[in-house]
């Protein structure tokens, strides 16, 4: 799995801190999640994520066909 949160977070103009700041997940969360440090995410913040970026899960996270 990939996760496309920091394409998304570009395309709207986002930053991290922001988002952070807004949905109060931490920044050393988002930052794993940015670069694909993660092997898990919680569904709570998940929610968090496509609520705040008004999108759906299917556009946070994709298959990554390389692997």
């Amino acid at each position: 799995m990939k996760i496309m949160l920091n394409e998304i977070l570009d395309q709207k103009g986002i930053s991290q801190n922001q988002m952070s700041k807004d949905t109060g997940i931490s920044t050393t969360t988002l930052r794993n999640l940015n670069h694909n440090r993660t092997t898990r995410i919680s569904f709570d913040i998940l929610e968090k994520i496509c609520n705040y970026l008004d999108c759906g899960v299917e556009d946070i996270l994709c298959i990554d066909k390389k692997n």
